[in-house]
């Protein structure tokens, strides 16, 4: 299997183990899950889970390309739609966004096949700290002040993509270079295997 489509079944996966383990997990909620989910694992291994971009929204971090896969209902190649369809059902008049629902296509299952050790302890760790969480106050969180999102919407403004390094500030430079040395490795291997 290429590495292309593992990366597409940890996220097909990924957003089903969210959205199975919490029924608050509508769009919104998943976007910063995912988030949280990629830039936390970044930060310990040099690697995201999903190797999605994320841009720096005036909601905060999203994977764009699975936004659109899942709000404007096209499809970017992962097939997101095959596992989880989109219930559009407001809960907050301010943002429509906060309203779209996610239920899991009736049938499919979670796969635990694609994921390392560390990476289901991730997602269970991502899970449990929002759980039940409304999104609302998900998105409040993903804007602390000098996160990720905070910097790069103010030094390059909105709709740009959020440096994965940015997930490092505040570890030494032990930690940074040896991060930064995987990283390149897994970008070498990317490039090789597909």
């Amino acid at each position: 299997m290429a590495n292309a489509e593992r990366r597409r079944e940890k996220l097909k996966n990924a957003v089903l183990f969210f959205v199975k383990n919490d029924k608050t997990v509508g769009l919104t909620k998943l976007m910063k899950l995912l988030f949280y989910l990629d830039f936390r694992l970044y930060r310990d291994t040099g690697e995201s889970l999903t190797g999605e971009t994320y841009e720096a929204w005036d909601f905060g971090p999203v994977p764009a390309d699975v936004w659109r896969e899942l709000r404007e209902r096209k499809d970017a190649g992962m097939n997101l739609k095959s596992v989880v369809k989109v219930i559009s059902a407001r809960e907050d008049p301010r943002d429509e966004a906060l309203g779209i629902k996610l239920a899991i296509v009736p049938g499919v299952k979670f796969s635990d096949r694609y994921f390392t050790g560390r990476e289901i302890r991730e997602l269970q760790a991502v899970s449990e700290m929002f759980h039940g969480v409304p999104a609302y106050a998900v998105v409040k969180a993903s804007h602390a002040p000098n996160d990720p999102w905070d910097v790069t919407l103010k030094k390059y403004g909105k709709k740009t993509p959020i440096d994965y390094d940015l997930a490092l500030d505040g570890c030494d430079e032990e930690h940074k270079a040896y991060i930064r040395e995987v990283r390149d490795d897994t970008r070498l291997l990317d490039s090789v295997l597909g």
